[in-house]
């Protein structure tokens, strides 16, 4: 069998969506008698997966003629058997397919993208999910998400988790990376809490920045606020509040996976106000890290979390202060067993089967 993997995501620092694809091509190991393709943009450095897959470079650089001609002319050009996409999937595609649809914030929260990006998700994801042969999502929440909305078969939907590799540990205390991190952004001794997410809307930003300025004034309170992320759409209203706090915010835009570990370790808290989501890696990142989490209550923070982290209502600035209090002044401790509940390699192996019974028509 032949499977080709749409990875044009591979170094474009788009979170999530590149992570997963980062850890899923991490994970698999080919069974016998399987080839591997992955496509990518023109100019990414793929070496680091040429022992296990031949690395095809898509010709274009737009998006939309690569995934409505180009994926379809290399599918039959390779001959590949099964095609796995993320979001959207050629208008016609010539093999089976698979689609890995991470969420549909979208669907729910119209102002937080552009008018043309909601147009071009509405009618693309909703293509994907019905006319793929399966449907690949990161969670419980958004399989039920994908039925209810686009009324999906929940028979072709398979869950597969996210998950962290193992560069995500504690590090020594006297480890000399902490220092360098500190120095690296100007963090001295200071305390201060970690957020990591592209700089976005959804990512709820402007909230958490009111609240840590609330925790700062009610409790006389001397420690900084980082950022983490590049700076993706309708990012303008979140400079603007960074830079009437730039005295305690500090904006890293990306930083490498090294970089955001040592972070990690150093903070005293992670927090993670995101008001969508359909997986979130970053608070399992920092749990990995022994860094205590305060994210938002939704449903899906519940699934992958359960009761391991500190919750808040993401609209309510008051209670977001409350946790960011619970974070910097409290006891909090971090069960090491959650972070054992996910892994790359596990993830790799069920999409390997789900390639298999995609080509064998065992999940139409």
């Amino acid at each position: 069998m032949r499977i080709g993997i749409d990875a044009h995501m591979l170094g474009d620092r788009s979170g999530g969506n590149e992570s997963f694809y980062r850890g899923i091509l991490s994970g698999i190991k080919p069974d016998q008698g399987d080839e591997y393709y992955i496509f990518v943009r023109p100019g990414v450095d793929a070496s680091e997966y040429q022992d296990r897959y031949h690395v095809v470079y898509f010709k274009s650089g737009s998006s939309i003629y690569r995934n409505c001609i180009e994926l379809s002319k290399l599918c039959r050009e390779y001959k590949i058997d099964v095609l796995h996409t993320q979001y959207y999937l050629p208008i016609f595609c010539p093999c089976k397919s698979v689609v890995t649809i991470h969420d549909l914030s979208f669907e729910h929260i119209k102002d937080i993208f552009t008018k043309k990006e909601y147009i071009k998700d509405k009618l693309l994801v909703s293509h994907a999910a019905r006319k793929a042969d399966t449907v690949v999502t990161v969670s419980e929440f958004s399989k039920q998400d994908i039925i209810d909305t686009y009324k999906v078969d929940a028979s072709k939907i398979e869950v597969i988790y996210n998950a962290v590799g193992p560069e995500f540990c504690a590090l020594p205390s006297q480890d000399e990376r902490r220092g360098a991190v500190r120095a690296e952004f100007g963090l001295s001794d200071d305390k201060y809490l970690l957020c990591v997410g592209n700089l976005q809307p959804r990512k709820n930003i402007p909230r958490l920045i009111m609240a840590f300025d609330k925790y700062i004034k009610d409790n006389n309170a001397d420690c900084k606020l980082v950022i983490v992320g590049k700076k993706a759409w309708m990012y303008e209203e979140i400079e603007k509040y960074v830079s009437d706090n730039k005295d305690k915010v500090i904006l890293t835009d990306y930083v490498s996976t090294k970089v955001l570990v040592e972070l990690l370790n150093e903070a005293k808290g992670f927090i993670y106000p995101s008001i969508f989501e359909g997986f979130g890696i970053p608070p399992l990142e920092a749990l990995c890290c022994g860094t205590p989490v305060a994210a938002s209550d939704i449903p899906v923070i519940r699934e992958v979390l359960g009761d391991n982290i500190v919750y808040f209502d993401p609209f309510n600035v008051d209670d977001m202060a409350s946790a960011i209090r619970t974070l910097m002044e409290g006891d909090c401790s971090v069960d090491g067993a959650i972070t054992g509940r996910y892994s790359w390699k596990k993830s790799a192996d069920k999409l390997k089967e789900v390639y298999h019974k995609t080509y064998t028509g065992e999940l139409a």
